[in-house]
């Protein structure tokens, strides 16, 4: 480990807000950069060394690294959200253009840069891709901006000196505050709401997607991989998908997620989350005064799209991880447990009830 620190970009998302906490305890030295303010670690206290901007303004950017010449390592794991995949290209791709610009002109001393990616890269968002995924597997025909953001880190590296791993996390279960695009968070409020109606627990996705086999990944374990990645030798120059190491179906998942709950299970209902939670606010609103939760709306906690996606995922969803754990990273962890116990830890942050 270098006497550098780590620039953790998208720290406020799942990711990177698990990112930022397992660099922490690791003894990294970590500066955090997003739109919003400071972020918050486990127990209250927050990133002293943080720096808010918004990563689409290319000189906003280059002035706030103006100076910098601390930081040697980067995870990058922002997103922007827009209506269709190719719109997303242009502003995902702007923003790491814009962090590589400005780290790069401020600081000799970049040595490594982790990005992280995705199961989209083979086109899982499509239905039916090739399983197991490898990380050979030829690319799809996009649009899809994961390929642009690794062409122009690739050719970054290459013309300054640095190294870089690429991860492909899949499907991620992990605490985020005020990142709606969370899987977690999304079942949690959907069983909340039908918990406080006095419902029981019904799988609002397809019947197929009901017995499809599927992955995740645990946040822990994206923070794990990065924390190896950014020195472990075997990691530079490549790219590797990384989950929790098993796979599951929602078949079998759903009862452990009412037992949490301490719902009773009923048999499924396909339905357009979309739809069903769009006079929903007002219902969450009174949950959240009930409980004494953290006053968040009902658009701040649960992107229903998002989870509409996941649970209409009627193919097989599963990476190969083999590459990973020759090169040295073993960290696992069962589906199940992790499940239940990301809930759990949204019933302590007061996240629901």
């Amino acid at each position: 480990m270098s006497d550098g620190k780590t620039l953790v970009v998208g720290a406020h998302g799942v990711i990177g807000s698990a990112v930022v906490r397992t660099l922490t305890d690791e003894g990294r030295d970590v500066v955090t950069v997003a739109r919003r303010g400071p972020v918050q670690l486990p127990g209250g206290t927050t990133v002293a060394d943080h720096i808010q901007v918004d990563l689409l303004d290319g000189a906003a950017t280059s002035a706030a690294f103006a100076g910098r010449s601390d930081i040697d390592t980067i995870v990058y794991a922002a997103y922007a959200e827009r209506e269709s995949m190719a719109a997303t290209v242009a502003p995902n791709v702007a923003m790491l253009r814009h962090v590589l610009e400005a780290v790069g002109g401020s600081s000799s001393t970049l040595r490594h840069v982790v990005l992280i990616g995705g199961g989209k890269s083979y086109g899982e968002h499509h239905g039916f891709y090739k399983t197991p995924a490898k990380e050979t597997d030829p690319r799809h025909l996009g649009p899809i901006f994961y390929n642009d953001q690794e062409d122009l880190l690739f050719a970054d590296a290459q013309q300054h000196g640095y190294t870089w791993t690429v991860l492909r996390p899949d499907a991620v279960l992990g605490v985020s505050i005020g990142s709606p695009m969370n899987m977690l968070t999304g079942v949690g409020v959907y069983a909340t709401l039908c918990r406080h109606q006095d419902l029981p627990l019904r799988f609002p996705g397809t019947p197929k997607a009901w017995t499809a086999l599927h992955q995740a990944t645990d946040s822990a374990v994206v923070g794990a991989a990065v924390h190896w990645a950014l020195d472990a030798e075997t990691a530079r120059g490549e790219t590797f998908n990384v989950t929790n190491g098993d796979n599951f179906r929602w078949q079998h998942l759903w009862s452990d997620i009412a037992g949490f709950f301490g719902m009773d299970v009923a048999p499924m209902q396909p339905m357009t989350l979309g739809e069903q939670m769009a006079d929903k606010s007002a219902l969450w609103d009174d949950v959240v005064a009930r409980h004494q939760l953290r006053p968040l709306p009902l658009s701040a906690v649960a992107a229903w799209p998002f989870v509409d996606g996941w649970f209409a995922m009627e193919s097989d969803m599963v990476q190969s991880t083999i590459k990973i754990r020759r090169a040295g990273f073993t960290a696992c962890i069962d589906t199940h447990e992790s499940f239940v116990a990301n809930l759990e830890q949204l019933r302590a942050l007061r996240l629901i009830p």
